[in-house]
């Protein structure tokens, strides 16, 4: 069990006591979201309001512009009805389409409004606000062009905006572009661009592939065979192919992760779905996480140094640690090291139920893949002993299929909990100045450490058992430790000097009188005030309203998830359900026919993990299914008797469709053994059980040999002893 659980409120009351937790600063993010682009085969042409409202509500970006603005029939006036388009211009393009167009209304409206004004007097004083487009010739031509042709095309300066929006196709073929960037996936080092466009340059010269294929590049198949091999053609220059394939997105950042690292590493350059913590109330959505500690403690109880595990509980509205527990990774017998386990998880939980209680809301929490985690049936169980008041989230193991076809590896999403993460970094700079720091990683690891390590051992080893507790290490102590941590975390409970989203500011005045800042309005204007962020307990206090609608969780509930094991498990063929525990299987039945259940029926069982003797069966939304009994148990002789009758009849029974099923296999061996009959053996088997060898001259010469190096033996130990006698009687 991990060694104790901290609450960082002080008190182990429900909030209608003024109980706090303690979470962390740092925004909130949600799980990354990939960019998917259209494919040319599902380009939507407009031909109408209809298709322009379709178009509109698009919410993502053309992938081929320059298909795209081929098959383009009909104008649309306004970029706004066709944002898939639009946003496939650089920045700077979108922001001048978007002011030229406002001036280009703004004319118009004018022109054709009350006062009307002519079309020249309009564009003079449409210039006074969009000054960036003067001259007034060159922005009238442009308001004539945007009016004739209704198109806010018109406005695009198809120089500016890149190769995909030129007319005509200029510069090396996309074909080309295509077959270098999947070369340049090939090489899988980030740094091997270059290597990999100049296999190319050799594979004009020879013929040949990388990989020793003779293949034609594509782009240049009508001059392959009168090519000069000698000269490249014009444009391969390395600069000028990899400006080529980054300005029509050919091997983008993310693509370039995808070939060489993974799904994972790709997330990064797509867009990021952002969330937010200002709806949040207090507790309505609760982290876990586990976390290791930079600095080393010894167990003063075993003299070890240890790694310090922490499993933490934070609540996202308002960044506060409702508790955290630790574990000292302790060495075991055979190397390997203690680490949170599943029953550290369901203590944490227990507890943070049994001291806060449940609020009027429904509370999510959101649970790792790995260490600080609920398994799927204790997450049911949790569901169904408190119905409409708990959900659980996951978060997001990133992983599938490579490019290649292979499944990769699933990595955990760091982004799911970003609020952990940045506060953990928090907790690692607040506990920088304790002793033992082992560094961020390895490779930043103090050179000190062993040798401080070394001496805090020494000190607990040349010190009676009765002193080790009192006496002062070069590292901290396990107690020393929980008192260290318990007030960094106090500390960045009751911060205000952060930046987190959603907190609200605090206006206080200085009571110099008493030197304390307080909240109520100043009582006149010469007193000094400052405005700072609320501190996490604060929003706390506020958020946790209306405290008369918490209600406290039963014992019984707390004792039944921490005590009892749960598992789904399926019932079998003959109407049992079985269970692995500690590496035994065990079996229950119902205790009558009438509480049998219909075989493949899944249910959700407890049981007490010291004494399995009965297993609860729910249906996992609260119905009771019954209370089995583990079969094989007996108590009395009658029932010993009847248990192993049944056995008998049972292997019999057994034994018998055995036989039956092997009988194919038994005819092949007594074939096997009458084809053999025919032959004479070598050697046959004595009456007496002894075995006749096979006469061989190597045989008889190593059997020799062997014989006369026991002797050898046998002799030198005679006369080892012989001598020893003689040494003892003449008193040698």
């Amino acid at each position: 069990m991990i060694s104790e659980i901290h609450n960082l409120s002080g008190t182990g009351h429900a909030p209608d006591q003024n109980i706090l937790p303690a979470v962390a600063c740092g925004s909130v993010s949600g799980l990354a979201s990939g960019l998917v682009l259209a494919q040319p085969s599902a380009l939507i042409v407009p031909r109408g309001a209809d298709d322009r409202q379709q178009l509109a509500g698009m919410a993502q970006p053309i992938a081929d512009v320059r298909t795209y603005l081929e098959n383009r029939k009909v104008a649309v006036p306004k970029w706004e009805l066709e944002q898939p388009l639009f946003h496939r211009l650089p920045l700077d393009q979108r922001n001048t389409v978007r002011r030229l167009q406002a001036a280009c209304f703004y004319v118009r409206d004018l022109a054709t409004g009350k006062g009307k004004l002519k079309v020249q007097p309009a564009c003079e004083k449409a210039l006074l606000i969009y000054t960036e487009f003067k001259p007034l010739k060159t922005f009238r031509a442009k308001f004539d062009f945007w009016m004739d042709q209704q198109d806010w095309l018109c406005l695009v300066n198809r120089a500016k905006a890149g190769p995909l929006w030129q007319a005509t196709k200029r510069g090396l073929s996309d074909a080309f572009l295509d077959y270098v960037a999947a070369r340049m996936g090939d090489f899988k080092r980030d740094d091997s661009g270059e290597q990999a466009i100049n296999s190319i340059h050799r594979q004009w010269a020879t013929g040949r592939t990388h990989k020793g294929q003779a293949e034609v590049i594509p782009g240049y198949e009508a001059e392959w065979d009168k090519r000069m091999r000698s000269v490249l053609p014009d444009g391969w220059h390395v600069t000028n192919i990899r400006r080529q394939l980054k300005a029509r997105a050919k091997f983008t950042k993310a693509t370039k992760a995808l070939r060489h690292h993974g799904i994972a590493d790709a997330r990064k350059f797509l867009a990021q779905v952002h969330a937010t913590r200002t709806t949040l109330r207090f507790m309505e959505m609760v982290q876990f996480d586990d976390v290791r500690c930079d600095f080393r403690v010894i167990d003063t109880a075993t003299g070890q140094i240890c790694d310090l595990w922490l499993l933490v509980a934070r609540d996202v509205a308002t960044t506060m640690l409702l508790g955290f527990g630790m574990r000292p990774a302790r060495a075991r017998d055979d190397g390997s090291q203690e680490h949170l386990k599943l029953q550290d998880m369901k203590q944490l939980t227990a507890w943070m139920f049994e001291t806060y209680g449940m609020p009027p809301w429904l509370m999510t929490l959101v649970l790792e893949n790995g260490t600080a985690t609920l398994d799927a049936a204790m997450r049911m169980a949790l569901t169904e002993m408190l119905p409409g008041r708990v959900d659980f989230q996951m978060a997001s193991m990133i992983g599938g299929k490579s490019s290649a076809d292979y499944w990769e590896k699933a990595v955990g999403n760091s982004k799911a909990k970003a609020m952990l993460e940045s506060l953990n970094r928090l907790m690692h700079m607040m506990t920088a100045h304790f002793p033992g720091q082992i560094g961020a990683s390895y490779a930043k690891r103090p050179t000190e450490i062993a040798d401080r390590e070394k001496e805090a051992v020494a000190i607990w080893t040349n010190h009676r058992a009765e002193d080790r507790e009192n006496l002062q290490y070069p590292v901290l102590t396990l107690a020393q430790a929980r008192a260290g941590l318990f007030e960094v975390f106090r500390l960045q409970n009751q911060r205000t000097d952060h930046n987190c989203e959603g907190f609200d500011q605090i206006v206080e005045w200085h009571d110099s009188a008493n030197d304390i800042w307080q909240a109520s309005p100043p009582p006149s204007h010469d007193c000094t005030v400052r405005a700072r962020n609320e501190s996490p307990m604060e929003r706390a206090a506020k958020l946790v309203q209306p405290v008369n609608e918490w209600t406290r969780v039963s014992p019984e509930v707390i004792a039944a998830f921490y005590e009892h094991t749960q598992r789904t498990r399926p019932v079998e063929d003959n109407g049992e359900i079985h269970l692995t525990h500690e590496g035994k299987k065990l079996r229950f039945t119902a205790p009558a026919d009438q509480f049998k259940l219909a075989p493949g029926l899944k249910v959700l069982c407890y049981f007490h993990p010291d004494d399995p003797r009965f297993l609860t069966i729910t249906d996992g939304r609260g119905g009771i299914l019954g209370t089995w009994l583990r079969c094989g148990l007996v108590n009395d002789d009658e029932s010993l008797k009847a248990a192993i009758k049944h056995s008998k009849h049972a292997l019999n029974t057994a034994q018998a469709r055995a036989n039956e099923l092997a009988a194919g296999e038994r005819a092949e061996l007594t074939a096997m053994r009458t084809h053999n009959a025919g032959f004479i053996t070598v050697a046959q088997p004595k009456t007496d059980g002894s075995h006749q060898p096979i006469s061989s001259p190597v045989a008889n010469r190593l059997s020799a040999v062997k014989g006369e190096k026991a002797a050898t033996k046998k002799r030198k130990e005679t006369r080892a002893e012989l001598e020893r006698i003689a040494n003892e009687a003449l008193g040698n």
